[in-house]
């Protein structure tokens, strides 16, 4: 037997080891250099004490030399080449070690279900390996449920006070049923959405520019100051309010310490000249949205961290502080930056018990769709293997207090608005707008209720983009813009293969969609003008009347443009006021009118050097126009047979946010917090 070649078999076996899990060793530990501390002849000078390997010496004796020599078998060699590699490891595989204590968690979905963290340690391993450079923001991955309740109250019991829809119905409604006052205009009925402005018929309640809110009692077209709701109080800054009967709810800003909070604060406003503070809920992070469902506000906010500081986060009630639990934190597949989502569920009939509980997102969240039984969020991602854009959405259950983030899936392509999602009977739909070959292309996913794919429409108008999207039972209504605007009527009733009913086109683009009554659809978006090098710009508002009620042949009944005239209503579905039981819209408005011709001024141009010097100057003319005139004030108007313009009232001369309407006068709020209002019947 060749020793030496079992020897260096032997290594080689251990080199493949090594080599299997990529660890390399330095020349001093090279096999040659092991080798050459092992004996393996019989002559070699034996070891004097070998106490570990007793049991594997064999006595040899020769005639010559009867004295017996200690020799090293084959099994002595392995133990020592063993050991050999353990020492190779200690050094080396500790590297490796190391970097398998500290690696992030493998957060991918197993059995259907989202990842939930083990220990602290998990988290602060994942926000390092997420930390570039402190480049902290948007992204969207997955926590799960914490509760936070304050320590004299319990859970909620009883079921949610909530409506029955939970879709978008044939004709959307304001969160009030009386006829007499309007209300936030809503994606989903029954769903009501925070708005600087509020009314209850008596009072109208506004957040200013100053972020304070305003209580005004309102009569017959006149206000008065009742109280305010200062900001610096509770909140920093008041973001937007929700109002139930006596009870106004605030949506702000707090600053407390080193951390950043969202606050939802309750106020009693029976007596509206001294509003009383009931209770204050916090969580970490900056507003993202929020919904009140019956009895229930839903707090969206994100929440970012990073290396070396706070890794979770944090909810409060009245002051009492605590850190969301490690294991109630889940997290959806190959999160990219380190924030989180998080979801609150605040009982505002509560009182002073605040019972509340929270849930989170490892990621961001950029738009929010919601029902009365699950709340969507999405976040722009890129995705590698497309190299494009991706939408990644989370899905959250809903019922009172219980809130619990429990799925989530990824689609190709970026979303317009919230208006481009959407639930019916466990679907979830949802339009984007993809990139191919270089160019725009637009598609529509339905999802089961497991978030799987169960029918696409894909790659339709191409080089156009999603402007608006609205869905009424199983038809989506979408618009896209290049420099005409193609209505689309897409019929969604075998989920499993939506395709496109019929179209029709127009010049300009919509940005909301509005039911109008039977087979009618209203879009109110933006006029184009051709800007000279073979583009368009944004030239106005306008109103388009759509005939619907043939789906495969949608028709234009009528349209209006308001040159140089603009209104957030283009740009919020918050500043359309509606009036269902009279039939009219409202939208305040703002424009700036210029002189139809310029002002022709003659001067006196430089002279000619080469004429006499007693020649007159040349006169040259100059075109100058005059200062432009601003005007802002509230457009009425209706969606029959064809829209009707009602009255184009001059209101202020400030920027007008919001209008709204109580019996027969329209009131209209400037950014300043000034009230204007007049009467107007249809």
């Amino acid at each position: 037997m060749n020793r030496n070649t079992d020897h260096f078999e032997d290594l080689e076996y251990i080199r493949s080891l090594f080599d299997a899990d990529d660890v390399h060793a330095p020349d001093s530990l090279s096999a040659e250099n092991i080798m050459a501390m092992l004996p393996d002849r019989a002559d070699e000078k034996p070891v004097q004490e070998t106490p570990d390997y007793s049991s594997d010496i064999t006595e040899y004796s020769s005639p010559d030399k009867p004295e017996r020599k200690p020799v090293f078998t084959r099994t002595a060699v392995k133990r020592l080449a063993v050991t050999a590699a353990c020492l190779i490891f200690a050094v080396f595989g500790g590297v490796q070690l190391y970097q398998t204590v500290t690696a992030p968690p493998d957060t991918s979905i197993q059995n259907g279900e989202l990842y939930t963290f083990k220990d602290k340690s998990e988290i602060e391993h994942l926000v390092s390996s997420l930390d570039r450079s402190q480049d902290i923001l948007y992204d969207g991955d997955i926590l799960e449920e914490s509760e936070m309740i304050s320590e004299d109250s319990a859970p909620a019991t009883g079921s949610m006070d909530a409506g029955s829809g939970n879709m978008v119905r044939s004709e959307a409604k304001s969160s009030s049923s009386a006829g007499d006052h309007s209300d936030t205009y809503l994606q989903v009925e029954d769903v009501d959405e925070a708005d600087i402005v509020k009314t209850d018929g008596r009072y109208i309640y506004y957040v200013s520019n100053d972020r304070e809110v305003i209580i005004l009692s309102a009569d017959n077209g006149k206000t008065q100051m009742m109280s305010k709701i200062g900001a610096g109080e509770v909140e920093n800054y008041v973001h937007d309010i929700f109002l139930k009967g006596d009870t106004l709810i605030t949506v702000g800003y707090v600053y407390d310490g080193d951390d950043g909070y969202t606050g939802v604060t309750t106020y009693d406003i029976s007596d509206r000249k001294k509003p009383e503070m009931i209770t204050s809920f916090r969580q970490t992070g900056t507003i993202v949205s929020s919904r009140m469902v019956g009895n229930y506000v839903y707090l969206v906010t994100r929440d970012s961290v990073y290396k070396g500081g706070r890794v979770l986060p944090k909810c409060t009630v009245d002051g009492n502080y605590a850190e969301m639990t490690p294991d109630s934190i889940c997290c959806v597949p190959e999160p990219e930056l380190p924030s989180y989502i998080v979801l609150s569920a605040i009982d505002i009939t509560s009182g002073k018990d605040a019972k509340c509980k929270s849930s989170a997102i490892f990621g961001a969240s950029e738009e929010v769709y919601c029902n009365d039984h699950n709340l969507y969020t999405t976040a722009t991602e890129w995705d590698d293997k497309t190299e494009s854009s991706a939408t990644r959405i989370v899905r959250a259950s809903l019922d009172g207090l219980k809130v619990k983030f429990n799925a989530t899936v990824k689609v190709r392509g970026r979303i317009d608005d919230q208006f481009s999602m959407d639930e019916k009977d466990g679907y979830f739909r949802i339009a984007t707008t993809s990139q191919r070959d270089g160019m725009d292309v637009n598609n529509l996913f339905i999802l089961d209720k497991d978030l799987k794919e169960t029918g696409t429409l894909s790659g339709f108008a191409r080089n156009e983009s999603i402007k608006a999207v609205r869905y009424f039972g199983d038809k989506a209504y979408v618009i896209t813009y290049e420099q005409i605007d193609p209505l689309f009527i897409i019929d969604l009733s075998d989920p499993e293969n939506p395709s496109i009913d019929g179209e029709v086109k127009i010049d300009g683009f919509s940005t909301l969609l509005v039911p109008a009554g039977e087979g009618r659809l209203l879009g109110i978006g933006h006029a184009t003008g051709d800007n000279g090098y073979g583009g368009e710009y944004a030239a106005g508002l306008k109103l388009v009347l759509f005939d619907i009620s043939n789906p495969s042949a949608p028709k234009v009944l009528d349209s209006k443009e308001f040159k140089d005239m603009s209104s957030p209503a283009q740009d919020t579905h918050k500043a359309l006021t509606v009036n269902s039981k009279d039939g009219w819209y409202a939208v305040p408005y703002s424009v700036y009118n210029y002189e139809d011709e310029p002002l022709i001024i003659e001067e006196e141009g430089p002279a000619d050097a080469s004429a006499s010097e007693t020649e007159p100057p040349e006169e040259i003319e100059s075109e100058i126009y005059s200062d432009p005139q601003f005007e802002a004030g509230v457009l009425v108007f209706g969606a029959d047979d064809k829209l009707n313009i009602y009255d184009q009232h001059s209101l202020s001369e400030n920027y007008l946010t919001r209008s709204v309407y109580i019996g027969d006068y329209i009131y209209a709020l400037d950014e300043e917090g000034n009230v204007s209002s007049f009467r107007f019947t249809k």
